[in-house]
């Protein structure tokens, strides 16, 4: 059985999540347990941006999921997606705030289309230009990228796009050696760093 950390300001939010959470088999805690006790703790969005705040929740191994006003658009940076295993919106019915949970609790990251990515203009040095421009992405890596930007397991990856798990893990492997990653995580964010126009191709389905 699962375990949710209910880690928000608002009492009224704590006491409906944790009915909706435990009538779906959730088990709800109010504080933060030993490590490796605790499967996701649910944080406000503002949280995102306190270092201070992630760290204890980071050296415990927890799932970190942030819960997003639709009607906030404060943009988040690449340093602070990082450690989220998502953001949810105050928007989604019962039932697919359970189902993304669900998809958290299995590995899956799940974050909302309408996310708004910082990017900080920098003024790069010219080899950081040259290793970014020598990327060269076939559109088919570019949707891998947009699958791993919303979440998907190899399997729902290979599902969406027609193909088998083995051709998915071929590009896999493919992609994060032209860009110079070591895994699903780093690719996804470099993804939202360097590919603006990218596609996202089912973070909606919640």
């Amino acid at each position: 059985m699962s375990r949710v950390e209910l880690r928000l300001r608002s009492q009224l939010v704590k006491d409906a999540l944790s009915s909706v959470l435990m009538e779906a088999g959730f088990t709800i805690s109010h504080e933060p347990g030993k490590h490796g006790t605790s499967t996701i703790a649910i944080i406000d969005f503002d949280d995102c941006k306190d270092p201070d705040f992630l760290q204890p929740h980071q050296s415990r191994g927890v799932k970190i999921v942030a819960l997003k006003c639709e009607a906030d658009s404060r943009e988040i940076g690449l340093n602070e997606i990082a450690p989220l295993s998502g953001i949810l919106n105050y928007g989604l019915s019962a039932d697919a705030f359970v189902r993304s949970l669900r998809l958290i609790c299995s590995g899956e990251r799940v974050f909302p289309r309408d996310l708004a990515l910082e990017r900080r203009p920098q003024a790069p040095s010219s080899s950081i230009k040259s290793e970014f421009n020598d990327v060269r992405l076939s559109p088919r890596e570019k949707e891998i990228l947009s699958y791993l930007v919303a979440g998907d397991s190899n399997k729902a990856i290979a599902r969406g796009l027609g193909v088998t798990e083995a051709t998915v893990k071929v590009h896999l492997k493919s992609v994060q050696r032209k860009i110079r990653v070591e895994n699903r995580t780093q690719a996804a964010v470099w993804a939202l760093a360097n590919l603006p126009g990218l596609d996202i191709a089912s973070c909606g389905r919640t």
